[in-house]
């Protein structure tokens, strides 16, 4: 990191400039995401263009079809996925359903010596990093292909890391579909320049084949630059994220890094009587955990902070959203947004707050009637093994690629 970074980072943490630093990233967040989201309205509505998930994945289906590729039906345990995916955070998690849909072959640029953080332009030869990474996809996914075809390619990327160029050969040479996911397109749609493009996902979504958003907002916004979104939330590694038999000794809990509004949160209901334990990075005498379900079980609440960043109040869905209520611990409080109410029944399998005075009340509620707690983290896991894990994503995704047959998932 350069001294100008660590400079800004170490005043952001003195508490009275964290305020004024904290309003100022707020506005600026809130001002940024405003501006983008509705200049791609105004344009989608000039242009007439809506998303409509039948419609995408007639698109997607056409463009493979000009392509010349012509899909092998398979079933589940039999396809072959080629996943660039860093092991870095929570990604490994994505890798388990992948298996389960068939063979993996991973490529993970960390076992290769790269770091996400290495990349970015103003980083020592962080542009060089980056060429000489893509360098090493090609003959890796060559060297899969050759073992056993390859039936498509899972990527967790953006411009950041990958290049558009290699995503282009990828199509060329090997001619499966590729798909790209992201999570984070109300904060992350756009970013430095790499070199060859800008980070984020605005120069490079049309490079796929289809683009797996979290952001239902954010579906126009690919359609405008080109590309074939899809619509998909988060899901859940169920094979980690399960019950255990552990006493309920911690009244609340929150796991999580340490930045943004969240120290305010924390503070708020402290000062209200209640005894929250927060994990994370950041937090006065707390490392990261190694064991997160351990926490979620012994929790009676386990609380949500949807907002992004600096922003309480522009929020997005989270895989959080889908590992709390799919462990079936505690009971699941967290901000309300309206995709959430795609996912669940809010009040039935998990409950959201609009407000901090909205969450003291449901966390006081809920912490004087334990069962109905309960039982409403019951019916979220349930919701979540019936629909919500990974594999019920990728399950989907490849029936819209025509890899996989229309099938039925029966959860055991």
């Amino acid at each position: 990191m350069n001294l100008s970074r660590r400079i800004k980072q170490h005043a952001a943490a003195l508490p009275p400039v964290y305020s004024t630093w904290g309003v100022y990233r707020r506005w600026q967040l809130h001002h940024d995401y405003a501006r983008r989201r509705d200049q791609y309205a105004a344009r989608a509505t000039q242009q007439g263009l809506v998303y409509r998930e039948a419609e995408s994945i007639a698109a997607v289906r056409q463009h493979l079809a000009q392509r010349g590729y012509t899909p092998t039906p398979r079933q589940i345990g039999d396809i072959h996925t080629f996943a660039i995916v860093s092991n870095e955070s929570w990604h490994h998690h994505l890798l388990p359903d992948l298996r389960e849909l068939g063979p993996l072959s991973l490529f993970d640029y960390v076992q290769h010596g790269f770091r996400w953080e290495q990349f970015h332009p103003t980083a020592p030869h962080g542009l060089e990093r980056r060429r000489a990474m893509n360098s090493l996809i090609l003959p890796a996914l060559h060297a899969a292909h050759a073992q056993r075809p390859i039936d498509w390619v899972f990527i967790y990327a953006s411009g950041h890391e990958m290049s558009a160029s290699t995503v282009g050969r990828i199509t060329t040479e090997i001619g499966c579909p590729v798909v790209n996911m992201c999570l984070d397109d109300r904060q992350s749609w756009v970013g430095p320049w790499m070199g060859d493009h800008r980070a984020g996902q605005i120069d490079i979504a049309a490079a796929f084949d289809l683009s797996w958003t979290s952001a239902r907002v954010a579906c126009e916004w690919y359609m405008l630059e080109g590309a074939r979104p899809f619509y998909l939330a988060e899901g859940f590694d169920a094979n980690y994220y399960a019950p255990r038999l552990l006493p309920n000794d911690i009244d609340i809990s929150f796991i999580g890094a340490a930045y943004g509004y969240r120290f305010a949160v924390a503070s708020y209901l402290r000062r209200h009587g209640v005894r929250l334990q927060t994990f994370g990075r950041g937090w006065p005498g707390v490392g990261w955990i190694d064991d997160p379900v351990a926490i979620i079980n012994r929790s009676q609440i386990n609380l949500g902070m949807g907002g992004i960043g600096y922003s309480e109040s522009l929020t997005n869905v989270k895989a959080r959203d889908f590992e709390i209520p799919g462990t079936g611990g505690g009971l699941y409080i967290t901000s309300f947004h309206p995709e959430l109410a795609r996912h669940f029944v809010i009040g039935q399998e998990i409950v959201c707050y609009r407000s901090r005075d909205d969450m003291l009340e449901l966390i006081r509620y809920y912490l004087a009637h334990p069962d109905e707690a309960q039982a409403i983290a019951q019916r979220g896991r349930a919701r979540c093994l019936q629909e919500h894990r990974w594999l019920h994503r990728y399950i989907h995704l490849c029936q819209a690629l025509t890899i996989l047959a229309d099938t039925t998932f029966d959860e055991q």
